[in-house]
Parts: C-alpha cells; structure tokens; sequence
C-alpha cells in the first residue's frame, strides 16, 4: 500500500476550480457593493463642480490618453476641472462604485462634460473625430 500521487489530481482540480469561480464571481459581480448616499452626493457634487470631471487611475493607458487628450491637445483649464486619480485615494474604490450607480460605468476613464455622461476614452475620441467634442468643450474653453 503505498503512497499514489494521481489519486489527488482530480481532488486538487476541483479545488483549484472551486477557488477560480468563488473568486471570479462571488468576489466581483454576484455581491453588490453599497455605496452611500453620502458618496452618491459627493460626486455628484464634484461632477456639478467643474465643467470637465475624469475619473482615472495613475496606471491606466486610457486614462492617460484622456488626460492629453482633454488637457494638452484641447488645452481645458485645470481650473475648470476635477481629475480624481481613484487608486491614490483613500474612497477611490467607493467613488468608482458611486459612478457605477450614478451612470452605470465602472470602469475609468470615466469623462462628464459639462455635467454630461460623455463614457470613456473610445467615447471621448469618437466624439473628437466626429467633431462633437468642439462643440461640447465650447464653453469650457472660452
């Protein structure tokens, strides 16, 4: 009688398994967060507060490509906006849960221009190539 090493492969399958799906889904989408109606208020405060509102993350690609885009290509006022960089910040995963609720986007960047939903960064360059974003930045600039 000795020592077979197959016989726990199936055994260590299944909770390999077990652990990728309590973690995929259990962990993510299944278990909504609350967020407080104290954090639904404050950003929708900081979105009425400026005329250009981003949520970003430090190391995202996109939302880096919105930031040159907004304030190196079309010059928009840092005055003018609220760049919230949501990984450097203490309640950044509770303000990205808020925008969730607010506007059914989780993911960054996510852009309001002049107090409208714009999306993220496909959203914000479609809207320049089409020749929209002119016109939505129009008072922002002047």
């Amino acid at each position: 009688m000795g020592f077979d090493i197959s016989s726990f492969v199936p055994l260590v399958i299944i909770l390999l398994v077990t652990n990728f799906l309590t973690r995929r889904y259990l962990n993510s989408g299944f278990q909504k967060k609350m967020v407080s109606q104290d954090t639904i208020k404050k950003v929708k405060d900081l979105i009425a507060e400026k005329k250009v509102f981003v949520a970003s993350k430090t190391y995202c690609p996109y939302c880096q490509a919105t930031l040159r885009t907004l304030f190196e290509e079309y010059k928009v006022p840092k005055e003018k906006s609220v760049v919230l960089q949501l990984d450097t910040i203490d309640d950044g995963a509770d303000i990205q849960e808020a925008l969730k609720e607010i506007n059914g986007q989780k993911t960054v960047p996510n852009i309001y221009i002049d107090g409208k939903h714009v999306g993220g960064n496909s959203d914000l360059e479609e809207l320049k190539s089409s020749g929209k974003l002119d016109a939505l930045l129009k008072d922002v600039l002047n």
